[in-house]
């Protein structure tokens, strides 16, 4: 990571701990640090890490079916924002999540590349969605979780399906292949 690069993470699967780079420590307040710290321990405790793999094993098997990209997408959007919900829900400050999330996401001069780590719809809708404080808690954001995950899940029953088919078309033909008795 270069100094200037805005990074706060969770990594790794066995034991997660959360990384954060020399830049989110100088651009951030103390505000917007605690609250990126409580989104990625969010991460953690909510255990999306290993959503995340399933949902990536899942892309690379269905990779050819129409919609499996957007599918991963909009189950990555939906873990975002559970883990900013988790932040909410200890600290009780959108504003300073929000803020942390458009700080996270800002070109940087200085660095010399723009490198954006989300999508612009996707962090202009959990910023909006953050500003807005009745869309965040509640039922409905379960129910889009779940229904992200059920895409997911049918995508990979997807890739499956057709190495399946050809393996039982074959078993198939092989039991009602002709056989002659040498009687």
């Amino acid at each position: 990571m270069g100094e200037h690069d805005i990074v706060v993470a969770a990594a790794g699967l066995r034991r997660p701990r959360i990384i954060v780079s020399a830049g989110a420590l100088a651009c951030f307040d103390d505000e917007e640090l605690a609250a990126s710290l409580e989104h990625e321990h969010g991460h953690i405790a909510r255990r999306h890490r290993f959503v995340l793999v399933t949902a990536e094993i899942s892309r690379s098997l269905a990779r050819l079916l129409p919609g499996t990209r957007r599918a991963v997408d909009e189950l990555i959007f939906h873990l975002e924002r559970d883990a900013d919900r988790w932040a909410l829900e200890r600290m009780h400050d959108p504003t300073a999540l929000a803020s942390a999330i458009c700080k996270a996401t800002q070109p940087r001069p200085e660095a010399g590349t723009a490198l954006l780590t989300l999508s612009g719809g996707a962090v202009t809708r959990r910023v909006r969605q953050l500003l807005d404080c009745t869309s965040l808690p509640g039922r409905r954001a379960r129910l889009d979780v779940l229904a992200a995950t059920m895409v997911i899940l049918v995508v990979g029953l997807g890739a499956a399906l057709p190495s399946a088919t050809f393996a039982g078309i074959d078993k198939a033909a092989q039991d009602s292949a002709v056989r002659h008795c040498a009687t």
